[in-house]
């Protein structure tokens, strides 16, 4: 098998400077070594170290973009591809891979570590193995695996910042969990046709709502300004966010009409929005904002992206969703 391994950036890769951890120019070596001095593997890796490493929080969708340009350039050349990559935002990457490569017929598998490789006590190298076990084992589709969990990639969540299980799936079962050997999830063998479409996505497109106590039409109106054209609310609850501010809902309502594709999200660790369950809710319906349903607000985030990118309108968004 001949596997691509892309260093994008991230801790996986960082070694100690004056100014904290820092990206390495040598990991791509130090990476090489340790796959060629395991007797685990006979395969052929050709590892790859982005020229402009990303530190993950500084990530964009014009990152996701490169990715999946770097990948599809190298499709017919190898059998699977592994993307390194920081935590902080390796959940929207992993989203938005999912969407652009639509029901891969290859394993392309993002991973990383929450401690360098560097270390002593790391995760990387289990990571990374794991990421490479999973593509030995035929999978296909765009998966974040981390910690032992394969998790399908729109529907990765960062949970946790100093364990070693940094992610969760929290509305779906995980496609496979890696102990001694691997336990699958009974998968469905009839697959659509793979799709590939990576559209020019603008960073300014899609927007945050955050939902708390005494929340005003003030907090998001420099948020739904002009250029925005997607916007994730993240309300309480199964859906819910205040009903008695007329002016809030106007906000809403107006950003609607004009073409703005809002998608509620809870903010809750998991569940779903039950869309016009509570009065609370129902304003929202009103308002024109559309159920996210179990998304999570990475996936919410990147699909509004994605959907906007290929220049689709509110109500095709709407449609589609």
């Amino acid at each position: 098998m001949k596997i691509y391994i892309a260093y994008t950036g991230g801790t996986i890769g960082m070694v100690p400077s004056d100014n904290g951890l820092v990206p390495d120019a040598a990991f791509a070596d130090h990476l090489s070594q340790h796959l060629n001095e395991s007797d685990e593997f006979v395969h052929e890796f050709v590892i790859q170290r982005y020229e402009n490493l990303i530190d993950s929080s500084n990530a964009t969708p014009k990152d996701w973009q490169n990715i999946a340009h770097d990948i599809k350039s190298k499709w017919h050349e190898f059998d699977a591809f592994i993307v390194l990559h920081g935590t902080d935002t390796m959940a929207y990457s992993a989203c938005a891979l999912s969407l652009m490569f639509a029901n891969s017929d290859k394993a392309i598998i993002l991973t990383g570590s929450q401690v360098p490789m560097y270390k002593v006590r790391t995760d990387a190298m289990i990571n990374v193995m794991g990421a490479i076990s999973a593509c030995e084992e035929g999978v296909q589709g765009v998966f974040l695996f981390f910690a032992g969990r394969l998790i399908e990639g729109d529907r990765a969540h960062k949970a946790h910042t100093t364990d070693w299980q940094a992610f969760s799936s929290p509305n779906y079962p995980e496609r496979g969990v890696l102990g001694i050997d691997w336990r699958w999830r009974s998968e469905d063998i009839h697959q659509a046709p793979m799709s590939i479409h990576i559209p020019a996505m603008q960073e300014s497109a899609v927007t945050i709502l955050p939902v708390f106590p005494g929340v005003q039409a003030i907090h998001w109106q420099g948020l739904l300004n002009d250029k925005v054209k997607g916007a994730v609310l993240l309300s309480y609850g199964a859906g819910n966010a205040p009903d008695k501010d007329p002016e809030l809902l106007a906000l809403l309502k107006t950003a609607s009409d004009r073409g703005v594709t809002i998608v509620n999200v809870s903010q809750c660790g998991a569940g779903s929005v039950a869309a016009g369950a509570y009065a609370a809710g129902s304003a929202l319906v009103e308002a024109g904002v559309i159920s996210g349903l179990d998304m999570t607000y990475e996936a919410a985030f990147v699909k509004l992206h994605f959907l906007i990118g290929l220049g689709q309108s509110r109500q095709q968004i709407i449609a589609a969703w």
